[in-house]
C-alpha cells in the first residue's frame, strides 16, 4: 500500500521521495476537482438546453465589501506564509505528523504577515477602480455557473463535518481513547455523511437562486459519482480500513490477480495487523490474513456506472429520473458490498445491518418514490408538453438571435 503520495511516485517511477503528503489526501483533492468539472459542465449544458436561466442580483460595493475583500486575501496570504513556510522550516515536524502540525499554533509568523501584506497590495493594484470609487450599488445579470464554486464550497465544508460525523457516530469504539487531533485527521471520513450534509447545502443554495431541485440532483449525481468513484481509489491505494472480511477461499478465476480477490493490505495507514519484519518508520503493519478489496471493487462499479450515465444523459428527459437512477445505483451497490465488508452492525427488526446498509435500503426506497412522483407529475402534465416544448423552441431562437445580433454590434 502506498500511505503517503511520495511511496506510489517511488514504485511507479523508481524515484526516491519522502514526501509526507498523504495518499487519501490526494486522491480527494482529485475527486473534487474531477467532480467541479463534472459539476461545470453540466451546469453548462443545463444553461445551453434554457433548463437553468441566468438571474439578477445586487452587489453593493461600499466599505463592507472593500474590508471583506482585503480580510479574505489577506488571511489566505497569511496561511500560506504561517503554515506554508512554517512546514519547509520545520519539515522533520510536519513530516511526523501534517495533520497535527496544520492543525497547531505552530508556524512562520514572519513569513505569515510579509506574504500577507504582498496579497493585499496585490489586490490594491486588481481592484483599484474599484477600491478607489465611491460607494455604489450595482445590479447585474449572473449565470448558474457563476455561484457554483460558492455551492461547492459550502457543499465540501458541510460535507467534511457530515462525513466525520457520521464515522465518529458509526465506529464511536474507536475514539474512545483519540486526541482531538487525531478525530480531526482526515482519514477516517463517512461517504454517507459528505452525501447528505454536501447535498443539503448544494439544494438550499440553488433553490435561492431559482434553480429547480430536479435539475439540480441530475446535475449532483454524476458529480458525486465520479468522487465517489475516485475517492474509494485513494482508500484502497492507502489501505485506510475500508476493505472487507477476511477472504480464504480459492479464486474464481485464474487469470485474476491475487490483489484483486484476497489482499493483506501491506504498509496500510491504519498501521492495523502484525509488524512486517525489518521494516523502518510508519506504516509498518499488514493484515494477518487476507480480505476482500471492497474499495477496489466499489471504485470499478462506481465509476463504470458514471461513464454510462455520462453517455446517455442526453437520452434521459425527464428533469430528476438521472437522479432516481443514482439513487438506486449508489444505495444497491453499498446494499450488497456491506455484505462483504468489515463494519460495524446494528440489529434491525432482527436483522444484522449496518449504517451503510441502512441508508443504502433508504436510498432504494427514495429512488421508487422519486420515480413514481415523476411519473405521476409527467402524465399529469404531459397534454401540455407539446407546448412546453414549442415556447422552448421559441425561447432558444430568441436568445440565438439575441447573441447573433450582439456579436453583430
Amino acid at each position: 500500500m502506498f500511505p503517503t503520495f511520495s511511496s506510489l511516485v517511488n514504485y511507479l517511477f523508481g524515484t526516491d521521495l519522502s514526501w509526507p503528503v498523504p495518499t487519501f489526501g490526494i486522491f480527494v483533492t482529485l475527486a473534487f476537482i474531477l467532480s467541479y468539472l463534472t459539476f461545470w459542465s453540466e451546469f453548462a449544458r443545463k444553461e445551453r438546453l434554457l433548463q437553468f436561466s441566468t438571474f439578477k442580483c445586487k452587489v453593493r460595493w461600499g466599505t463592507r465589501m472593500k474590508l471583506m475583500l482585503f480580510l479574505g486575501y489577506g488571511c489566505i496570504g497569511f496561511l500560506i506564509g504561517y503554515k506554508g513556510v512554517g512546514a519547509l522550516i520545520e519539515q522533520e515536524t510536519f513530516s511526523y505528523n501534517p495533520v497535527r502540525f496544520i492543525f497547531s499554533t505552530q508556524g512562520d509568523w514572519t513569513a505569515g504577515l510579509l506574504i500577507c501584506l504582498s496579497f493585499c497590495i496585490m489586490t490594491t493594484f486588481i481592484y483599484r477602480s474599484l477600491l478607489f470609487s465611491q460607494t455604489f450599488t450595482q445590479m447585474r445579470s449572473a449565470r448558474p455557473r457563476e455561484i457554483l464554486p460558492t455551492m461547492l464550497l459550502w457543499a465540501g465544508v458541510s460535507g467534511f463535518v457530515g462525513a466525520k460525523v457520521f464515522n465518529i457516530f458509526e465506529n464511536g469504539h474507536l475514539y474512545h481513547s483519540h486526541s482531538y487531533f487525531e478525530i480531526l485527521d482526515f482519514g477516517g471520513l463517512t461517504f454517507w455523511g459528505g452525501l447528505i450534509f454536501g447535498a443539503l447545502s448544494y439544494l438550499i443554495i440553488g433553490r435561492k437562486n431559482g434553480m429547480r431541485w430536479q435539475h439540480l440532483a441530475d446535475v449532483g449525481s454524476l458529480g458525486m459519482l465520479v468522487a465517489y468513484g475516485v475517492g474509494r481509489i485513494g482508500c484502497h491505494l492507502s489501505g485506510d480500513g475500508d476493505w472487507g472480511v477476511v477472504n480464504n477461499a480459492d479464486k474464481p478465476f485464474t487469470w485474476l490477480p491475487d490483489w484483486m480477490w484476497s489482499f493483506r493490505f501491506p504498509h496500510n495507514v491504519l498501521e492495523q495487523g502484525e509488524y512486517i519484519p525489518e521494516c523502518v518508520g510508519k506504516y509498518c503493519y499488514i493484515l494477518p490474513q487476507g480480505v476482500f478489496p471492497t474499495s477496489f471493487y466499489e471504485s470499478v462499479i462506481i465509476l463504470f456506472a458514471f461513464a454510462v450515465l455520462w453517455m446517455v444523459k442526453d437520452k434521459i428527459k425527464m428533469p430528476g429520473l438521472l437522479f432516481a437512477i443514482y439513487l438506486f445505483i449508489a444505495g444497491m451497490e453499498r446494499f450488497l458490498i456491506e455484505f462483504i465488508r468489515v463494519n460495524y452492525k446494528f440489529d434491525v427488526f432482527g436483522f444484522s445491518l449496518s449504517e451503510a446498509q441502512l441508508v443504502g435500503v433508504f436510498m432504494i426506497i427514495l429512488s421508487f418514490i422519486v420515480t413514481g412522483c415523476l411519473l405521476l407529475k409527467h402524465n399529469r402534465t404531459g397534454v401540455c408538453s407539446e407546448a412546453v416544448t414549442a415556447e422552448n423552441a421559441k425561447r432558444r431562437s430568441r436568445v440565438i438571435g439575441d447573441v447573433g445580433a450582439e456579436r453583430a454590434r
